[in-house]
């Protein structure tokens, strides 16, 4: 009996010997080293593996209030061609801009006869660089209780396949004013020139025709032949609607009047050289 409790001391002494060494061994280790299995100490406990880090969860207020923001915002807006107000939808051609009204020629082009400035001047002159007058149409935007008032001059020529000869010794003719009735909608107006395709000239007779032709001919320094041909083509000529007569059309002037969108009234004159 005595030797058995001997040798259950000698085994807890021993035991608790080890286990003091291991903590020593423990402490003794050193820091851990990348690699190297035997200086990394694994937990397993469960109770040290436990995350104690909270889930970030979005409150259901959150989730409510961006779905409202959302909901709020502003829808983008197309805007139809046919909501534009017609003062926008400019048409393309010769434009004159003064204050808020706008005079466009559309179908032709232009420039400056002179130095002039449309937000001053009453009276503007214009020389035409391409386009036809009179398939041309005026639109005038930024307008009330417009009037239209046009006239041209003409002058005579020549043209036969003896060539052309400008008989501007004759001089020019001037038409009268003639009121044009505009299509207005809102502030825009639509003026056709449609009535230049029919113009007339003075009444001439044959002699007048002859001694002006004569006249521009002997300016050229025409040889006597070259005449004499021309005075033959034009023998039977008893007005300027005859052949080889040709009526041009020199310019065109309108009278343009009525109440701008603040209110003021204005006229202009406007010349365009052909």
């Amino acid at each position: 009996m005595l030797k058995k409790y001997f040798l259950y001391t000698i085994s807890g002494f021993t035991v608790l010997v080890s286990a003091c060494g291991n903590n020593t061994e423990l402490k003794n280790r050193g820091p851990i080293v990348l690699g190297d299995p035997s200086t990394i100490v694994t937990e397993k406990d469960s109770q040290y593996l436990k995350d104690e880090v909270m889930d970030l969860v979005p409150s259901q207020r959150l989730q409510v209030d961006t779905a409202v923001t959302l909901s709020r915002k502003p829808e983008r807006t197309t805007v139809s061609a046919d909501t534009v107000k017609p003062a926008e939808q400019t048409a393309s051609g010769h434009t004159i801009s003064f204050g808020t009204t706008k005079f466009v020629f559309a179908g032709l082009q232009a420039k400056d006869a002179r130095r002039q400035n449309a937000d001053r001047d009453n009276g503007l002159t214009y020389t035409l660089r391409s386009g036809n007058p009179a398939s041309a149409k005026l639109y005038v935007y930024g307008i009330k209780n417009v009037t239209v008032k046009q006239r041209y001059q003409s002058r005579l020529m020549l043209k036969s396949g003896l060539g052309s000869v400008d008989l501007r010794d004759l001089g020019l003719y001037t038409s009268g004013w003639n009121n044009i009735n505009p299509a207005q909608s809102g502030s825009t107006a639509t003026i056709g020139l449609s009535g230049l395709n029919n113009i007339g000239y003075s009444q001439v007779n044959n002699n007048k025709i002859r001694n002006a032709a004569d006249r521009e001919l002997r300016k050229r320094r025409t040889n006597s032949r070259t005449i004499q041909n021309w005075m033959k083509e034009i023998r039977k000529v008893r007005n300027a609607n005859d052949a080889p007569c040709d009526i041009i059309l020199d310019n065109v002037q309108w009278q343009i009047s009525g109440t701008d969108a603040n209110g003021r009234p204005f006229q202009k004159t406007i010349r365009l050289d052909v």
